[in-house]
């Protein structure tokens, strides 16, 4: 069994196609220890983070994308996550228990569609932005439906999960494979390949425990029924790291106001703390570090 994380990238190359295929069980299991989430939501959330890691070797230098998931009418309201060409991930679940709340993927995503939409940038400058429905109850379909439609390039992933029902190590295993199209490709003979991809027996083999490039042969083998004419690479490993800092804090509390910070540190005692929304790590302050004291 992989003890850690990684992710292959690559082409096909008669067919002008390339993939990414990740495991991200280590990544997952990060996060959902810090949010907590249930069953349900931890698939969920799985779900996000792989397909967040599956579009790293997309990225350049200082590029990210920043992915927001909203299903404003189900009771998952959103997830967020955040991914840079270092395949370095963050991510948070609006709702982390949904086992009581919810009992079909209409009370989970809403009748009604929600939308994804997805920012690339580089050190704070956007560099292109979109958005598309999300339809599909599934957040790695909804981000492949996103690159087909608004950014017109055809993309199909798809994530598997297995769990344990040990709470200190939830997940088995979690991986994911996403094909894209480049120029040239035929797009029927794509299709078909994107057919193959959401069988059972697919996902099947995405949990299966084998050596790290077998896997990846027999993935490709079955979805092309060809054992040739792949050329790929390893690329960086997915982790799930923030990027939060005390200065970033610093300069969120500082825009807050001066009244609105006295009432902060009047309502704590003088020893206000902020939480990151990512990680759950938290910050402390005092009077002097803020200059609107």
């Amino acid at each position: 069994m992989n003890k850690t994380d990684f992710l292959i990238r690559g082409l096909l190359q008669k067919e002008n196609i390339r993939f990414s295929f990740a495991d991200t069980t280590c990544t997952v299991t990060k996060g959902v220890k810090i949010h907590d989430t249930d069953p349900v939501a931890s698939k969920i959330f799985a779900e996000a983070l792989t397909s967040a890691a599956l579009l790293s070797p997309l990225l350049e230098g200082a590029e990210k994308y920043s992915i927001r998931w909203d299903y404003p009418h189900g009771q998952l309201q959103g997830i967020i996550a955040d991914v840079n060409a270092a395949n370095n991930i963050r991510g948070l679940i609006k709702q982390s228990y949904l086992m009581d709340k919810a009992h079909s993927e209409d009370d989970i995503f809403g009748k009604q569609d929600g939308f994804v939409a997805i920012t690339k940038s580089q050190n704070g400058k956007i560099l292109n932005s979109g958005k598309s429905r999300a339809g599909l109850a599934n957040p790695a379909a909804d981000v492949g439906f996103f690159f087909s439609v608004s950014d017109q390039i055809e993309t199909e992933i798809v994530v598997a999960v297995s769990f344990n029902a040990d709470p200190l190590k939830p997940l088995e295993r979690c991986c994911g494979l996403m094909l894209q199209a480049m120029p040239d490709c035929d797009l029927e003979l794509l299709e078909t390949y994107r057919n193959r991809m959401n069988s059972n027996e697919f996902r099947e083999l995405l949990l299966q425990e084998m050596p790290i490039e077998k896997q990846l042969w027999t993935l490709l083998e079955f979805i092309t029924k060809a054992k040739d004419n792949i050329v790929y690479e390893f690329g960086t490993s997915p982790s799930f790291t923030c990027s939060c800092s005390q200065d970033k804090m610093k300069q969120a509390m500082t825009t807050l106001g001066k009244d609105e910070l006295k009432k902060i540190f009047e309502e704590s005692d003088n020893s206000p703390k902020i939480t990151c929304q990512f990680c759950h790590k938290q910050y402390s302050f005092k009077k002097s570090e803020l200059s609107d004291f």
